[in-house]
């Protein structure tokens, strides 16, 4: 999936807080759902976007699916991310001199 589809998935103020429960232990939907005050079936609807872009995983344990996240794919996410802004910061310095066509009287 592409690296900025998964953090605009795990930047949505719920899912953040999901992860922040998971990257602790695993969880299953109940006690996610009481540890947030939010109900199940609101849990299991950001669990399943969660699971679709691999974000998460699920185990089952017992009668219950326990949920782990998928740190791999999180920090190689971030990783991509920040080396994107890395790449654009140093070539902007590069040509700060004058970028804008308009501006420097390449184009009227």
């Amino acid at each position: 999936m592409d690296p900025i589809a998964i953090v605009h998935i795990i930047t949505d103020p719920t899912r953040y807080k999901i992860l922040k429960l998971l990257m602790e232990r695993h969880y299953c939907v109940r006690a996610v759902s009481k540890k947030l005050g939010i109900s199940e079936p609101a849990v299991s609807q950001q669990m399943n976007l969660l699971k679709k872009a691999g974000v998460i995983t699920g185990s089952k344990m017992g009668y219950h699916m326990h949920y782990l996240v998928n740190t791999d794919l999180v920090t190689d996410t971030i990783r991509q991310f920040t080396e994107s802004f890395s790449t654009q910061q140093e070539n902007g310095k590069e040509a700060l001199e004058c970028s804008c066509e308009y501006e420097c009287g390449k184009k009227q």
